[in-house]
C-alpha cells in the first residue's frame, strides 16, 4: 500500500506498506525517495503513527539518501503500456531515446553521460507518448458516455490518477502511460462519472461499475504496480 507521512517540520515522507514482517520493522531504501516498509500484523494503527513520528529523523535521512542515488542510476526498466521494458543504453547516434517492442526503451550515451539529463529526456519521451495516446482515450470514453468535459489534459501530480472538476475539466496523470488500457480505461470512465457525482457515493461507484467491468482489477493493479509508475519521478 502506497502512502505518505507528514513529519511535524512539514516535510512529507512516501513510503509503501505490507503487513509482512514477522517482529520488526523493516524499512528498506526504495526508489526516488520513496521507502519499503514492513510491519509486523499486530502492529497497531495508533502504534505505527507513534513509531514514524519516534524515527522521522532515520526516515527523513534514508528517503534523502535514496532520492540521492536514485538521480544517478538508470532505472533498470520502465513501465510502458502495461509492460515492464529493459532501459538499455546503446552506442548509436540517435539524438533522443527511443522505444522498440523487442529491445525496450534505447537510451544513446551521449545522453546517458548525465543521468539527470537521461531522466529527464525519458520523462519527456513518454510525456509526448502520453499525450498522443491518453487524451484521444479519454476524448473517446468521453463521446461514448455523452459527458463533455470542460478541457482535457495531461497532470504531473504525484498523489492522484486523475482529477475532475465541473469548471477546469479533467486531468490525467501522465505516468499512466506506462498501465494497461483497460486500466487507463477505468481511470478515465471514473473521472468522467464525477461530471454527475462529485463524491465516491454508492451512486457514483454504481455508473463506473456501469460503464467499465475492470473496476476492481484497476484498483488492484494501480495498488501492485502503480508506484512504479514513477521511477522517473
Amino acid at each position: 500500500m502506497q502512502a505518505q507521512y507528514q513529519t511535524r517540520c512539514g516535510t512529507r515522507i512516501n513510503y509503501t506498506l505490507r503487513r509482512s514482517a514477522r517482529k520488526n520493522i523493516i524499512v528498506r531504501s526504495g526508489v526516488d525517495g520513496v521507502l519499503s516498509i514492513n510491519v509486523p500484523p499486530y502492529i497497531s494503527a495508533k502504534q505505527w503513527q507513534q513509531w514514524l513520528q519516534n524515527n522521522e529523523a532515520v526516515l527523513l535521512k534514508l528517503q534523502h539518501q535514496s532520492s540521492a542515488q536514485s538521480a544517478t542510476k538508470l532505472p533498470e526498466s520502465l513501465w510502458y503500456r502495461g509492460e515492464s521494458y529493459p532501459c538499455r543504453i546503446v552506442a548509436d547516434k540517435d539524438a533522443m531515446p527511443l522505444w522498440q517492442a523487442q529491445q525496450g526503451f534505447r537510451l544513446p550515451e551521449s545522453i546517458a553521460a548525465d543521468m539527470v539529463t537521461a531522466k529527464q529526456h525519458l520523462r519527456q519521451y513518454l510525456y509526448t507518448q502520453a499525450q498522443a495516446v491518453l487524451l484521444p482515450q479519454l476524448q473517446q470514453h468521453a463521446e461514448r458516455l455523452q459527458y463533455r468535459p470542460a478541457a482535457i489534459a495531461l497532470s504531473k501530480a504525484r498523489t492522484f490518477w486523475g482529477v475532475c472538476r465541473t469548471h477546469t475539466g479533467i486531468r490525467l496523470n501522465w505516468r499512466l502511460i506506462g498501465a494497461p488500457e483497460w486500466v487507463v480505461d477505468y481511470v478515465c470512465v471514473h473521472e468522467l462519472c464525477h461530471l454527475s457525482h462529485a463524491n465516491h457515493s454508492p451512486a457514483f461507484w454504481a455508473l463506473v461499475n456501469r460503464h467499465t467491468p475492470h473496476t476492481q482489477a484497476a484498483k488492484t493493479w494501480l495498488r501492485q504496480h502503480g508506484q512504479a509508475l514513477f521511477v522517473l519521478a
